[in-house]
């Protein structure tokens, strides 16, 4: 009778264990339900356009007392709460300054300084933040058409420079927008080549000359 009782409590027990051992089974997939939440945002998600639309109202309550320091602190607010990168910061800024589509070489002169808040501040390459850029135009359509000259302010207002934007749309690159923006951008880039061909014959003029008077 005694071992009897001893085999029903040791049954009991190893029972316990393996009850125990599946409780515990599904903290693990809390766990990686935790590490699924911690992911960045993709300029797609359905929170990030949430954001956009935060940020865009932001701004536009902000009006002319706006500054960048102050739409900076709002979106380095939401970016370290919901977790996305500078890219996509980028594209998410892009969308509040010019929004509907509005962006142009005009409002791109209007809005350089914020622009260049952002930039300064993620210590941004070209392809990096003209990311963000071509994800705005893939999401706004109707900004492509004035893309050259939005391009061009960029360039005009020394956010981007000529080697950075040769080299960039020589090659094909990955990423929303992008061909696109190469595309319609292609008028401005040709005469980019064409100011610096002009730029080598007369360093090469001037050179020439010089030797001549010796």
């Amino acid at each position: 009778k005694d071992k009897k009782g001893t085999k029903d409590k040791k049954e009991k027990k190893e029972k316990k264990e393996k009850k125990d051992v599946k409780e515990k089974e599904p903290d693990s997939d809390a766990e990686s339900a935790s590490d699924r939440e911690v992911e960045e945002l993709t300029y797609e998600d359905e929170d990030v356009q949430v954001i956009v639309n935060d940020i865009t109202e932001f701004v536009k309550k902000g009006g002319s007392g706006l500054t960048p320091d102050k739409m900076f602190e709002e979106v380095r607010a939401q970016q370290v709460t919901k977790i996305f990168n500078n890219k996509v910061r980028m594209y998410i800024i892009v969308s509040a300054l010019f929004p509907d589509g509005s962006m142009d070489a005009k409002s791109v002169a209007a809005k350089k300084a914020f622009l260049k808040k952002f930039i300064d501040n993620g210590s941004m390459s070209f392809a990096d933040w003209i990311w963000g850029v071509q994800a705005y135009l893939d999401k706004q359509s109707g900004a492509v058409k004035a893309y050259p000259m939005s391009l061009k302010a960029l360039y005009d207002g020394d956010l981007a420079q000529e080697k950075d934007i040769l080299a960039y749309y020589k090659k094909d690159q990955e990423g929303p927008g992008f061909e696109a923006a190469k595309k319609a951008g292609a008028p401005f880039v040709k005469w980019l080549e064409t100011t610096e061909d002009s730029d080598e014959d007369k360093s090469d003029d001037d050179s020439g000359s010089g030797s001549d008077s010796d």
